[in-house]
């Protein structure tokens, strides 16, 4: 219980007003009451100072009901947003690569899959964080704005499949500029960008944004980059064709020191992933590295209970006036 404005408290001073003037009037000498008058007692003595009584009780619960008690009726925990982190996922046909070893070795989850996955697991572990998902091939497309709502960023990154024919490519640097997009209108204190891919910058786009460039946009706007090449160098990677139809190609893998001239023009970290444990691992080390103090705050929302101090402010008003303008007065 709480009074949100004790000032009013003052006014059961008050209250002693009508006995103070009762007591200087003296007694009330009613008819039929005589013979106890003079010194005598009588059993109706008590009644003279019902009103006085009434008067000053109906003071007092008027000054509690204007000083508002409350109870509490729940609180609201609110963090302040220490991080806010968009995650840029290479969903180039090459993803779609079954050569990550998964459930120690028993079984080869595609890189994409892994790449989901792990995602998740991420996500899950920062429960006051803003993050969002951002995902590329030869365009890059916002799959989910930075949220609070992480159990629809998961389900927005498990719907997430390789490109199609048309689509596929790498194009890193115009996804670190989406990214950066993204985290624009984010409060957050600090903002981060985790790149993830198994390519090498090769987009079929007019004009893309030299991922060199798209570094320094975002150590300009005071974004960290993460960068994380999964996959191994070369060897022999499973996409599809034009036509759509399975292809198998070779390809020379992520190109590590681009990601890594990248991130430490941020300075972020830049990492390197070839099966699920792996990829695991680097998220974590992530997660321990973009931790930051939460502060919080505590609101507390009260429900109003000068209701019945107010109704018993009237009631003993009108049984007074009932007592001294009715039958009280009457007594024999």
């Amino acid at each position: 219980m709480r009074l949100a404005q004790p000032i009013w408290l003052v006014l059961a001073a008050f209250a002693a007003l009508p006995l103070i003037r009762h007591r200087l009037r003296g007694r009330v000498a009613w008819p039929g009451l005589d013979g106890f008058q003079g010194g005598g007692w009588s059993p109706w003595a008590w009644a003279t100072w019902l009103p006085a009584a009434l008067q000053a009780a109906a003071i007092v619960a008027l000054a509690v009901a204007l000083a508002r008690p409350q109870t509490v009726g729940g609180t609201v925990r609110i963090a302040t947003r220490g991080v806010a982190i968009v995650v840029a996922m290479d969903q180039s046909s090459s993803m779609n690569t079954a050569d990550f070893p998964a459930d120690g070795g028993l079984r080869r989850a595609s890189r994409l899959e892994a790449a989901r996955e792990t995602f998740a697991r991420f996500v899950a572990g920062r429960p006051d964080d803003q993050v969002g998902l951002v995902t590329f091939a030869n365009y890059p497309d916002l799959a989910w704005p930075p949220t609070l709502d992480h159990r629809s960023l998961i389900e927005a990154a498990d719907a997430v499949r390789p490109a199609r024919p048309g689509d596929d490519g790498t194009n890193i640097g115009d996804a670190v500029a989406w990214s950066l997009e993204a985290l624009r209108r984010s409060t957050s204190s600090r903002k981060v960008i985790i790149l993830l891919t198994d390519g090498n910058n090769s987009p079929a786009v007019p004009n893309p944004l030299d991922p060199a460039r798209a570094a320094e946009l975002a150590r300009d706007l005071g974004v960290t980059l993460h960068t994380i090449a999964i996959g191994r160098e070369g060897g022999v990677v499973h996409g599809v064709d034009e036509s759509g139809r399975p292809a198998v190609a070779e390809r020379q893998g992520p190109d590590v020191e681009l990601l890594r001239g990248m991130a430490d023009a941020t300075g972020g970290r830049s990492f390197r992933a070839t099966d699920v444990d792996a990829l695991d691992g680097v998220f974590r080390a992530i997660d321990a590295l973009e931790k930051t103090e939460i502060r919080e705050e505590i609101r507390t929302r009260y429900d109003e209970r000068f209701a019945p101090w107010a109704a018993a402010a009237v009631g003993l008003i009108a049984l007074d006036r009932l007592l001294t303008c009715g039958r009280l007065r009457r007594i024999p």
